[in-house]
């Protein structure tokens, strides 16, 4: 700041030591081949070129038939993209592992090639060794690592280098040696290995046996009918079995293909993580999948390790390494203490630096993950449809055996009791296929199909709404979540802070507009002193991006503050950095439970120590206080209450209010442990402002209207989180505030037994609404009280504590800013960090139960109605014959198993709808009464109808009775009812538009829709051998078209019947309980305030909030609505 006084240097700048490889470059060497000799000028890489230029050369000149071996060899290591590592042997060299004999350089040569290869020169590197390494930091053995020479010998054998790292241009090179940073992935999902799954389905093996034995007897058996042999169409009917088995089988095998090929790049994209390297001398970032033994890896608060590293430098480095050691204590790190980096492991605290000495296969993960076999689990969705699917297979089974036993009866019975013809083997075997067919199309495939093509294209549609799924069952989860508890900073907010208000040198200010202030009648000193402290006690740093413009990195709170100090009082923090060395400053990392960040800083034998924090829990423990003439003077009373009415004013108005306090001590060295301090000297209060973003307080109401019940979890005191809150709308009249400390002494008073029936419990789960002051263990509590609530619980989290809330609640959302462990903890990751995401997973989460529920509601339908269709119109011919041939049924199978599927599982969400109604429970029936309304009546619909066009329908259409045409208008007529049925499952309740929004939000379905209508065409007018079709008239399809569309107006009458109110209960209850009779109860007390509120029937009234410290009273006045 101009003419500031700026505070004196204690000491000069540091600069890491540490040993410096050379320039690569200046060291760069050629070879040159000449005469059939290899001059060996320096150790530099061949360029591939030359090299196969030059070996050509020398087999021309040496003639050697060997020559054409070591140069294949060569070629195939460059086609595969493997450089050349080290130049060959001159004559009369010998590599110590050639196999060429003395005497012969050109075939010493090709052998020092293969030696000198990165992947097996043991002198590359100082002759360090994946496994070596490995070995060192598994046992965590530190005299092996002095025997390297220490961290710095280890550099020098890694050629790296503490400030340049390595070389960009030896990645490659690095990646061959030690091994790329990726796991070896499962075996990839094939396509002929889903056929060859498909095909291992029992009764598709039973049907395409049976189809093969009718094969062969249509050949070689004569036709019961006419007593001699079909040579021209015995075959079809086996040879069109056969064919649809593996149309079928295809079709089937590629849409698993299809979503096994999306989810492999959904989960490659959630492996997605950058990291911070030093190369070429300049910090840049990678993904972590590129990172190589010998990066210097920046590593901090919330990582998980993605590599195996030693220490190089660090702040306080904690890190959890209890998955991979079994110790249950968080481990410090430090070049005295362990040095050893595991990968996997999670930084709880701190931050600095590693070697990387280990990726990949060659970590502690990749090893641990090497001997574990991943399981795979189905969705809870998944796991009720298939139970679902098993007992539809059974009906069909016994439909199965029923139809085979009435047909075979049937048959014996004209033969043995009428005999009516000889006996035959071969009707028998056509009720068998019919049979098998039965049970083929009753098995629902498709359900498990639906479930996962419509989870998959959510999951994609979920991207562009900027919800990345890390957990598939998450996005059904979300579909029943009523209650939501959300952070405050990023989520709700913009996390854009700014310094709006403040008070320093016994005057306040604020610089909302249209306000201002002239910080020139602040003593210079002082703001010199404001800082001062807010440079030191922050980790914050201003980069200029590759476009030159400047960006801050890091906590959000504290770019706010340096932004303060560097704009509005024209500070320069980086010449305030630089004035103290490392060994002369040490941070303490903001702690949760102290609510503070402390600094301390040496100079000439001094000691300061700078503090930020919670005013509530500081400002007791400030003794002093600095003046408006920058002077130190006691802290009077009035002095306080003067600061504790600027807090309360400035949280009110939705501010985060932080203390900035500072105490010199006797300290000539810095401690270990965060000093403990007796009585610090206030330095001023900074009021930070973090609007809320525009569209929350709409997300929030749409929230409410749809039964989901919207809570505030924040660290930020009472009254900021209330103000927040409420212009959010997330507190209302009813509702209840607290801080962490009553949240916590409100949850003792729940006894462990019968604990639901307590006030306390019924005060949690039903009235808070904003929970303020709180830790992560205070968010996971309530999650689980929520939970045995029976509530369906979201938490937000993006913190490293936040990691086991994110587990326990039912969906867990992590931010996309937010720690390593957060996302691995969380099902969603919120790209945008937004609340208003959240509500898109809960609305795509509802779309998908719905989609599943639309695709149920019509295979059952088709699976009752081709099951006793079929079995009635065989029994009740007279020649045993089904209507429609197994060819039929499977092709029925395919329109209601595959492409259903694909066109009812992909139908848009429309908002208005699905965030209108209450969420349905977890343990809710697939089935509502009204999908059962419609299930049932439109199977007694079509029954009756199809079954009248077999018997009778001949008649209006002037045909023979159940002749090749009179039988292709029937399965038309039942193809197209299914077709114009989907329609109708379209709505679940009781709509009785059922075309609104097909184009709109179902895009996919009208498309799938036109192919099955063109598949059905081709198969009735082309495919009449194979089909068992023949072409049919324009009338005769008019007439299959208006017969199936009847379905239309009778769903549109279904839905008018006076039962709509017996059907949709509201299984949820959106909103608050009534309170009981009057009487007034503690929610909390504790030793400094005690709230109390009064029942009486229609209000609770918060008598007071007494702070017994000094006096102050904060009275708040809330109604409670009646259900």
């Amino acid at each position: 700041m101009d003419g500031m006084a700026r505070a004196k240097p204690w000491s000069q700048p540091w600069a890491i030591s540490g040993p410096r490889t050379e320039d690569v470059a200046s060291k760069a060497t050629t070879a040159t081949f000449t005469g059939g000799h290899v001059h060996r000028i320096g150790r530099a890489l061949p360029d591939p070129g030359a090299v196969k230029a030059s070996l050509l050369r020398m087999a021309a000149l040496l003639g050697l038939g060997s020559a054409v071996v070591g140069l294949s060899a060569l070629w195939h290591r460059q086609s595969a993209q493997q450089p050349v590592l080290a130049l060959f042997s001159t004559a009369g060299e010998k590599s110590a592992d050639a196999d060429g004999p003395e005497g012969y350089p050109f075939m010493a040569m090709v052998s020092a090639t293969a030696a000198q290869d990165p992947a097996n020169d043991d002198s590359a590197y100082g002759g360090l060794e994946r496994e070596g390494l490995y070995r060192m930091i598994e046992r965590k053995d530190v005299d092996k690592l002095k025997g390297f020479g220490g961290v710095h010998g280890l550099l020098t054998k890694l050629q790296s280098d503490i400030v340049t790292g390595i070389d960009s241009a030896s990645v490659k090179r690095r990646e061959l040696y030690f091994g790329p940073n990726r796991l070896p992935e499962q075996d990839p999902v094939t396509f002929w290995g889903l056929v060859r799954d498909e095909l291992g389905d029992t009764m598709l093996q039973i049907l395409m046996g049976a189809a093969v034995v009718s094969l062969i007897l249509g050949l070689t058996v004569p036709d019961p009918s006419t007593g001699e042999i079909e040579y021209a169409t015995g075959w079809i009917e086996g040879a069109a079995i056969l064919a649809s088995v593996g149309v079928v089988t295809f079709v089937s095998a590629w849409n698993n293909y299809d979503k096994a090929l999306k989810f492999a790049e959904l989960n490659k994209q959630t492996a997605k993580k950058e990291v911070s390297v030093v190369r070429d001398g300049k910090r840049t970032r990678v993904d972590i999948a590129e990172v190589v033994v010998g990066d210097v890896l920046r590593i901090g608060y919330g990582d998980i390790l993605g590599a195996d590293g030693v220490y190089v430098a660090g702040e306080d480095i904690i890190c959890d390494e209890s998955a991979q050691t079994g110790e249950s204590e968080p481990i410090n790190k430090g070049a005295d203490k362990d040095p050893f980096f595991l990968a996997g492991g999670m930084v709880t605290q701190g931050g600095g630096e590693m070697l990387v000495t280990g990726v990949g296969e060659s970590s502690c993960e990749g090893k641990l993950s090497a001997a574990l076999e991943v399981e795979k689990s189905e969705t809870p969705l998944q796991e009720k449809l298939e139970e679902l699917a098993n007992t539809i297979g059974m009906f069909g089974l016994y439909a199965a055996v029923t139809t085979f036993g009435v047909l075979s009866l049937k048959e014996l019975y004209m033969t043995f009791g009428l005999h009516a013809h000889a006996f035959y083997i071969k009707p028998f075997l056509d009720f068998l296929i019919v049979a098998v067919t039965i049970v083929v199309v009753a098995i629902p495939e498709g359900l498990p199909l639906a479930v996962t093509i419509s989870l998959a294209y959510s999951m994609k549609q979920m991207q562009r709404d900027n919800c990345l799924v890390r957990v598939l069952a998450a996005c059904e989860t979300m579909g029943g979540a009523n209650t939501i508890c959300s952070d405050k900073t990023g989520t709700l907010t913009t996390n854009r802070m700014s310094v709006v208000q403040g008070y320093i040198g016994e005057q306040s200010f604020d610089l909302t507009p249209p306000h201002g202030f002239d910080f020139a009648t602040v003593d210079q000193g002082l703001l010199a002193l404001l800082c001062e402290s807010v440079s030191l006690n922050s980790t914050v740093e201003q980069k200029v991006t590759d476009s030159g413009q400047k960006v801050w990195d890091g906590n959000k709170t504290e770019q706010g503050l340096l932004q303060f100090v560097v704009a509005r009082l024209h500070w320069d923090y980086k010449s305030t950095r630089r004035a103290y060395s490392r060994d002369a400053k040490k941070q303490w990392p903001f702690n949760s439970s102290k609510k503070r960040m402390t600094t301390m800083v040496l100079s000439e034998g001094r000691s300061r120590i700078f503090i930020k924090g919670a005013p509530e829990s500081l400002l007791c423990e400030c003794t002093a206080y600095m003046n408006a003439s920058n002077e130190e003077v006691s802290m009077t009373p009035e002095a306080r209450a003067i600061l504790e009415k600027s807090i309360t004013t400035m949280a009110s108005q939705g501010n985060r209010v932080l203390l900035f306090a500072k105490c010199d001590t006797s300290h000539t060295a810095i401690p270990d442990a965060e000093p403990e301090v007796d009585g610090l000297t206030c330095i001023a209060l900074l009021g930070i402002s973090d609007p809320i973003r525009p569209e929350v307080p709409a997300a929030v109401r749409q929230c409410q209207e749809s039964g989901i019940m919207v809570r505030m979890v924040t660290g930020d005191n009472m009254l900021t989180a209330q103000s927040i809150a409420r212009q959010c709308g997330i507190y209302q009249d009813g509702g209840l505030v607290m801080e962490g400390r009553q949240f916590r002494e409100l949850v003792e008073q729940i006894p462990a037994d019968n604990g639901h029936e307590s006030e306390a419990f019924k005060d949690i789960t039903e009235r808070l609404q904003v929970l303020a002051r709180s830790s992560p263990e205070d968010k996971q509590t309530l999650a689980q009280l929520l939970q045995e609530a029976g509530m369906v619980v979201a938490v937000t989290g993006d913190g490293t504590n936040d990691g086991p809330a994110l587990k326990m609640a039912d969906v867990g959302f992590s931010m996309n800013t937010g720690t390593d462990v957060a996302k691995s903890a969380s099902d969603i990751v919120l790209m945008d960090d937004n609340f208003v995401s959240v509500v898109k997973a809960a609305m795509w989460g509802r779309n998908v139960n719905d989609n599943i529920k639309k695709f149920l509601q019509f295979q059952v339908t088709v699976n009752i109605m081709g099951v006793l269709i079929t079995f009635l119109g065989a029994v009740s011919d007279q020649s045993n014959q089904s209507p429609l041939t197994p060819v039929q049924l499977l092709w029925l199978n395919l329109i209601m198993d595959t492409l259903a599927a694909l066109a009812l599982a992909t139908e848009q969400p429309v908002e208005e709808q699905l965030l209108s109604r209450q969420p349905e429970p977890p343990d809710a029936s697939l089935f509502t009464p009204r999908m059962w309304v419609n299930i049932i009546g439109h199977a007694l619909f079509q029954i009756p109808l199809l079954l009248w066009l077999l018997t009778s329908g001949h008649e209006l259409l002037g045909l023979e009775n159940r002749s090749l045409e009179h039988l292709t208008v029937y399965f038309n007529t039942l193809i197209l009812l299914q077709i114009w049925n989907q329609f109708n499952a379209r709505k679940l309740h009781g709509e009785t538009n059922v075309f609104e929004g097909f184009l709109e939000n179902s895009r996919p379905h009208a498309a799938i829709t036109l192919v099955m209508c063109a598949f059905q065409y081709i198969a009735v007018e082309h495919l009449g051998p194979f089909m068992g079709t023949t072409p049919l008239s324009l009338n005769e399809w008019l007439f299959c078209i208006g017969v199936g569309f009847l379905c239309i107006p009778y769903g549109f009458i279904l839905n008018q019947l006076p039962i709509l109110q017996f059907l949709e209960p509201n299984r949820f209850e959106a909103g608050l309980n009534n309170v009981a009779a009057a009487e007034t109860v503690p929610i909390a007390e504790s030793g400094d305030r005690t709230l109390q509120y009064r029942k009486d029937g229609a209000t609770a009234q918060v008598l007071q909030s007494q702070n017994r410290r000094n006096g102050q009273q904060i009275v708040k006045e809330t109604s409670k609505r009646k259900s």
